[in-house]
């Protein structure tokens, strides 16, 4: 089952962003059946020599939904997860000295099976490097004198956007540009409300003349791949948001819109690889990813994961943008369990 979704712009136009790090998920573990109908999750934490990590170690377990327990492995990095049933988790480690990064991979769980998962921590960046890849501005708009008068034009029309007033946002973030044409932030910020006003050709004018003048903007560059979704080019979207991540690869949002473009094209297994890194590294900021998770799952006939990723969004987003599609899957989802 495929439906056509649309760009949820409104809530995710460029500027949303977190600056989690996130492990490769894709892990093929070696299972074997337990003794018991109970599931268990039996793990250890290394170092990127592959020796142990010989300290203690915060392990997270969650699903799609919340956080379900946190432990911490032995003096040695190892831990074991007793008593699970079957369905879809995710463990992230981090060390509680901040020295590494966390670490989270995907583990899908059999009736009665153990899985036994290894965590390889990565060496933190140094501070400033961190601090710097979270900024949401560029080297450019950095160096830019901004008057003051454009400056006030430009605060005023962050205010509207705050308040969801998306025409008088455009509004001053224009003002801002008569007062001072090359000012990066306020036309990049200028064409995303143009995106949510659905002016998709103003809007993709405004990220060409960011990109013109500074070609490694973020932020302009993860917009034209929301322009490209808008226009059903999902290939050119994939291509600009895979650089966007290039750009910066602390940010989650490029990832959501990666999954709901290979979602669009039929890929449905990378798809979901893409959806799960979008919600670990950007939590409520990429909640809708739940629902296209639903729809992957309910395309699948796994009933109870959909049922459990759109109830997920409908409770994280209840005034989201895609919450009438949302309604109706669950309802679908409903309906087909009772068959």
């Amino acid at each position: 089952m495929r439906r056509t979704v649309r760009a949820g712009l409104v809530a995710i136009v460029l500027g949303v962003f977190c600056s989690s790090s996130l492990a490769q998920d894709d892990i093929d573990p070696r299972l074997r059946t337990a003794d018991t109908n109970n599931a268990v999750i039996l793990g250890r934490v290394t170092l990127p020599s592959g020796f142990l990590i010989e300290s203690y170690a915060k392990i997270i377990l969650r699903n799609h939904q919340s956080i379900l327990q946190t432990i911490h492995t032995d003096k040695s990095g190892e831990f074991q997860i007793l008593n699970l049933s079957e369905g879809i988790y995710f463990v992230q480690a981090e060390t509680l000295d901040g020295v590494f990064e966390p670490v989270s991979k995907k583990i899908e769980l059999g009736r009665g099976l153990t899985v036994n998962v290894n965590l390889e921590m990565r060496e933190k960046k140094a501070q400033h490097v961190t601090a710097l890849a979270a900024r949401v501005v560029s080297a450019a708009e950095l160096r830019q004198q901004v008057p003051a008068n454009a400056k006030k034009a430009y605060v005023l029309g962050l205010k509207a956007v705050n308040k969801g007033k998306f025409q008088e946002a455009a509004t001053s973030f224009e003002q801002a540009l008569q007062l001072y044409p090359e000012y990066i932030a306020a036309r990049n910020d200028l064409g995303a409300q143009y995106l949510k006003l659905k002016r998709i050709d103003e809007a993709e004018k405004q990220f060409q003349i960011v990109l013109a003048s500074d070609p490694k903007n973020f932020n302009a560059k993860y917009n034209m791949g929301l322009v490209q979704i808008e226009r059903r080019d999902f290939n050119g979207a994939l291509e600009l948001l895979s650089q966007a991540v290039s750009l910066d690869s602390t940010r989650a949002v490029p990832h959501l819109w990666i999954g709901i473009a290979k979602f669009e094209m039929g890929s449905l297994q990378e798809a979901e690889t893409s959806l799960v890194r979008a919600l670990l590294m950007g939590g409520e900021d990429c909640v809708a990813a739940h629902y296209h998770l639903a729809l992957i799952y309910m395309s699948r006939g796994e009933l109870g994961d959909a049922s459990r990723s759109v109830e997920a969004y409908l409770r994280q987003a209840p005034r989201g943008e895609f919450v009438k599609e949302a309604k109706e899957l669950a309802r679908r989802i409903q309906n087909s369990g009772q068959h």
